[in-house]
């Protein structure tokens, strides 16, 4: 088995451990296929007015036309939002264009229940394909829009449906087969012109296509007995077509919800099955209405139960293996969608956090690459195989030997001068990115905070100000890395060896002053901001790693891997505990000593080199830029208990939330932000481990979220 596929597996031991399904693309929105630009729902660009002008914005910056007579500029695949703002643009542009719909234009929106009242949300973005969008019931739209399409003579193909995309030399050939209407919205001359006959199979040529087809590629089904009957639909045309008549409705999002109420307002006796306990995925005010019908009577709630079978004239629900069967006319179902894995895999499409030999080969190098940087900081030849390590009964051929140190204006310039040096530098250039990157000012203020303590507290005193001063210049990390993130922050061996007792309980209680009390009354205040705006761990994650935040894992499996800082937070008391016994001598055992030298060579292998230095920042490119942080950093599994118990600090919504996902997206720490928002349920670190960032804040277009210091 190839190491790329092991790597995967590993990864693959639960469907919940994983990032948000999305094709990689870059800050242009091309995928890994040259040429092929994904825009909208598909590229995290839910909203309406934002797909529109995603997808004006990429197709504006295609150039020139350099159309010929048998190849297009461009082929956009959708006729969503997204792709109508490309064909907009490809319009104004002059661009030799057309746009393949399998259905018809704004399809998914033409789906919706009749008379559903659509928003311009957020009013404050621009319309940068001046196309007309204002609040607006669904059939008034669809209307308008219609006829702004027939204005602008707008090129599409529909119902036609891509079947495949190939890049042959510096073109695309995209293959397609005409539905059954046939019918084709448009005009263009030849060879864009398909014959328009039903079962035709078209094929076209172009230097670039746009990719808009959503992520709703596929209903998902109940896959059930009876789940092909006719009286099973999966959208809600119009309330009162149910008037009258017996309905199950199925799912438990707003979707559902939405469609349970508005059919029992038509007359309808509903009934809804939902597999969960409570409705935790839907919005505040869906929640609220739907328990209020089901107190009302005018709903019947069959919660924690899954249709297992649907008959003519009645559904069989399961419910911990009892059966029950409810006599319904009709069922609605509302589970989501999957999305068109199997047509993008076709295309070569690769997706954000997909293992390749490639992507392999870019871990393993990157962990090299952090291995030898940790070689050099700690001052070792080649831990842990260099003399009086772990695995030194290595031979000496395999080991490698490097100068570590320097005499330089009397003071020995070494290895972990230098790693400091690099270290600071990659923070500085990285943040300075990512300050640019961001146009709020508390992010900039954030990474302004980030470089600076990093240039400051842990470079500029303890490297260069400490050794002009003091002797011991390492021990002045103790008031700025906290005890458990660095062990030795609580301990001063050298102090008490040397006879300087004062010194070392100085230094002692510098360090236990710190992390018992200044930082908990930090935390009080701030919660675990210390990781997001001042920590030298945090630094690296937020500048260096900044570009894959969005990867970071979500998921049931991901939560309970955050169990792994509190397991070794509870190793890191022992070993401390162990360590001080042998500095201060207060019980003098051989064995102690056996034990602690035991325990802090491991500790030293398995967390500060292995978790923390190697694979926390190697597997920045697959598993989010927080992997150290949130999954094994006992500083922050530290906080997060002492955040519990004392931080004021909390994440507000309001009623807004128009379900974008951009707060899960940005968030580095994996938390569904979107389902607090949408429960208007408070996020803090007594349910997530929430470094209060805040960025989930500055993406969110509609202001729904807010950092207060008011928690209860």
């Amino acid at each position: 088995m190839a190491l790329a596929d092991i790597m995967k597996l590993s990864f693959e031991f639960s469907p919940k451990l994983g990032v948000r399904e999305l094709p990689e693309f870059d800050a242009r929105h091309m995928s890994n296929l040259p040429g092929l630009f994904v825009v909208g729902d598909l590229a995290d660009a839910p909203i309406i007015k934002a797909a529109l002008n995603q997808g004006y914005e990429v197709a504006s910056a295609l150039g020139a036309s350099k159309a010929t007579a048998d190849t297009l500029d461009v082929v956009i695949i959708g006729a969503g939002p997204a792709g109508i703002g490309a064909a907009l643009a490809c319009h104004d542009r002059g661009l030799k264009y057309i746009v393949v719909e399998r259905e018809r234009p704004f399809a998914t929106i033409q789906n919706y229940p009749k008379s559903k009242l659509i928003f311009s949300e957020p009013r404050e973005m621009p319309n940068k394909g001046n196309f007309w969008f204002e609040d607006a019931r669904k059939e008034d739209l669809v209307n308008r829009w219609e006829q702004a399409l027939d204005d602008r003579q707008l090129v599409i193909h529909q119902p036609e449906e891509v079947v495949d995309v190939k890049k042959e030399g510096d073109t695309f050939v995209v293959r397609t087969a005409v539905g059954e209407s046939g019918l084709m919205a448009g005009s263009a001359p030849d060879p864009t012109t398909p014959s328009g006959a039903a079962g035709a199979k078209n094929t076209y040529r172009a230097r670039f296509v746009v990719l808009a087809i959503g992520r709703r590629g596929a209903i998902r089904r109940m896959e059930c007995p009876g789940e092909d009957l006719e009286k099973v639909q999966y959208m809600l045309k119009d309330p009162a077509d149910h008037a009258g008549r017996k309905v199950m409705v199925v799912g438990g999002g707003d979707s559902a919800i939405e469609a349970a109420c508005e059919t029992a307002d038509a007359g309808a006796q509903v009934t809804l099955s939902y597999r969960g306990a409570d409705f935790a995925r839907c919005k505040a005010k869906n929640r609220e209405r739907i328990e209020g019908y089901a107190r009302s009577g005018k709903i019947q709630l069959e919660l924690g139960s899954v249709p297992v079978e649907v008959k003519p004239d009645s559904v069989v629900l399961d419910r911990k293996g009892t059966r029950t069967e409810v006599p319904n006319d009709d069922v609605l179902v509302f589970i989501g969608a999957k999305l068109p894995k199997p047509f993008l895999d076709k295309i070569g499409l690769r997706m954000n956090g997909d293992m390749d030999w490639k992507r392999a080969v870019w871990i393993l190098s990157f962990m090299l690459a952090t291995y030898l940087f940790y070689v050099l900081k700690t001052k070792r030849e080649l831990f842990p195989f260099g003399d009086g390590d772990l695995l030194a009964a290595v031979p000496d051929f395999l080991k490698l030997h490097v100068p570590l140190g320097k005499h330089f204006a009397d003071r020995v310039v070494d290895g972990g001068f230098w790693g400091t040096v690099t270290y600071s530098v990659v923070i500085s250039f990285f943040g300075y990115r990512a300050w640019k990157k961001y146009p709020a000012q508390t992010q900039k203020n954030r990474y302004l905070s980030l470089v600076t303590f990093q240039l400051v507290a842990l470079f500029g005193v303890p490297e260069l100000l400490a050794p002009l001063i003091i002797d011991r210049p390492w021990k002045v990390y103790a008031a700025t890395v906290p005890w458990p993130l660095s062990i030795w922050s609580l301990i001063d061996a050298p102090g008490w060896a040397s006879g300087s007792t004062a010194t070392a309980v100085a230094w002692l209680a510098v360090g236990a002053f710190v992390t018992f009390v200044a930082l908990p009354l930090y935390i009080r205040k701030n919660g675990e901001k210390f990781c997001s705006y001042l920590c030298g761990c945090g630094g690296l994650a937020e500048t260096l790693g900044d570009q894959w935040r969005h990867l970071a894992p979500r998921g049931s499996t991901a939560v309970a891997g955050e169990w792994g800082g509190r397991i070794i937070l509870a190793m890191a008391v022992p070993v401390t505990l162990l360590i001080l016994n042998d500095a201060w001598g207060f019980y003098a055992k051989d064995a102690l000593y056996s034990t602690k030298a035991f325990a802090e060579s491991w500790y030293g292998l398995v967390v500060d080199f292995g978790l923390a230095s190697v694979l926390g920042v190697a597997f920045y490119p697959y598993l989010g830029n927080r992997v150290w942080c949130r999954f094994f950093c006992p500083l922050r599994a530290y906080m997060e208990l002492v955040s519990k118990w004392l931080s004021k600090v909390q994440i507000t919504s309001n009623d807004k939330c128009i379900g974008c996902g951009e707060c899960t997206r940005f968030c580095q720490m994996g938390i569904d932000v979107q389902a607090f928002a949408q429960r208007q349920t408070p996020l803090h670190n007594g349910n997530s481990a929430c470094i209060q960032c805040g960025i989930c804040i500055q993406v969110c277009p509609m202001s729904v979220l807010d950092l207060t210091s008011d928690r209860a």
